[in-house]
């Protein structure tokens, strides 16, 4: 499968790791700063019950986090990725809840890119 992955990186002080991930997998990838609604809505003071439980979680040192995008050639180098992504994250810890959020979308068309220069079975 063709797809998009997205990563919403929350704990930028994975950041390197992660896109060493992208690196050792032959597959690019782009950084973009974000920042999520729940931010928002507190600068602007608005109260609701939800974010209110979420507030020490929002209002860390850094505002911001990053959102990573990347094309993936094959179901392999998906699931390796995102295999890694989770290690590194330990995503399937608890204790690590809200380090990232990943998902993934099917492509099923792309242009002004070639997918075969990112094929690890080439030589």
């Amino acid at each position: 499968m063709n797809g998009a992955l997205f990563l919403i990186l929350n704990d930028l002080s994975k950041l390197d790791e992660i896109q060493d991930i992208f690196y050792r997998n032959s597959c690019g990838a782009t950084s973009v700063d974000s920042t999520g609604l729940g931010r928002t809505l507190l600068e602007h003071g608005v109260d609701m019950p939800l974010l209110s439980s979420l507030r020490t979680l929002i209002e860390r040192d850094k505002p911001y986090n990053k959102t990573i995008f990347s094309m993936m050639h094959n179901d392999e180098q998906l699931q390796t990725v995102i295999s890694e992504i989770r290690d590194v994250l330990q995503m399937d810890t608890v204790n690590k809840q809200g380090a990232g959020f990943l998902f993934v979308v099917p492509v099923l068309e792309w242009h002004g890119f070639d997918l075969t220069a990112c094929d690890l079975d080439s030589d």
